[in-house]
């Protein structure tokens, strides 16, 4: 395994990308650092993840990078974790989902936010694409970067932010976790 480094280690962001690929392990070092210095790249993995045969390719083939590159964008690894991390949590409830009715609530919870934002542009707006935001119209967190319409629904995920008149529950009005967001 790889010794941490001052940005935590790759080797848990490897496997933490190999879990959001659908794979059983983590992805190769050579893989990762294409990923995080190629943005195209990332999305094609991104794209091909429901494709065994071409994702294996792209695993098998990824571009040169630099020695040394650094990544695209600390925020592209930040939201691959959130997303893996978050998958995560989802999969151990056997991917449960709320009723429409709390789903509705939560909903408009967050289009009265102040955090609520519009997707951001660049770099990023590929892997906001994919998840299901809309461009132009405010539909992402600006507290954790998620999606709002899938956080929602997922039961395994919360809102971050405390309730602005009730100590003690997020603005979902639900009690806080201690790990999720």
């Amino acid at each position: 395994m790889n010794a941490p480094n001052e940005a935590g280690g790759t080797e848990q962001q490897r496997v933490e990308m190999g879990a959001l690929l659908g794979l059983d392990g983590p992805v190769s070092e050579r893989v990762f650092e294409a990923a995080m210095a190629d943005e195209t790249y990332a999305h094609h993995l991104l794209t091909c993840r429901g494709e065994p045969a071409f994702l294996q390719h792209l695993l098998d083939n990824p571009p040169v990078t630099q020695p040394g590159a650094q990544p695209a964008s600390h925020d592209m690894t930040a939201l691959l974790r959130g997303a893996a991390q978050s998958l995560a949590r989802w999969a151990k409830t056997g991917f449960s989902t709320v009723s429409d009715d709390v789903y509705r609530q939560r909903l408009a919870a967050c289009g009265a936010c102040p955090n609520l934002r519009e997707p951001p542009e660049g770099r990023n707006a590929l892997l906001y694409a994919i998840a299901g935001a809309v461009a132009d119209e405010r539909s992402v967190c600006g507290k954790c970067g998620c999606v709002v319409s899938v956080k929602a629904r997922r039961s395994s995920d919360t809102c971050p932010d405390a309730h602005p008149d009730t100590p003690g529950v997020n603005r979902w009005n639900e009690a806080f976790p201690t790990q999720r967001t």
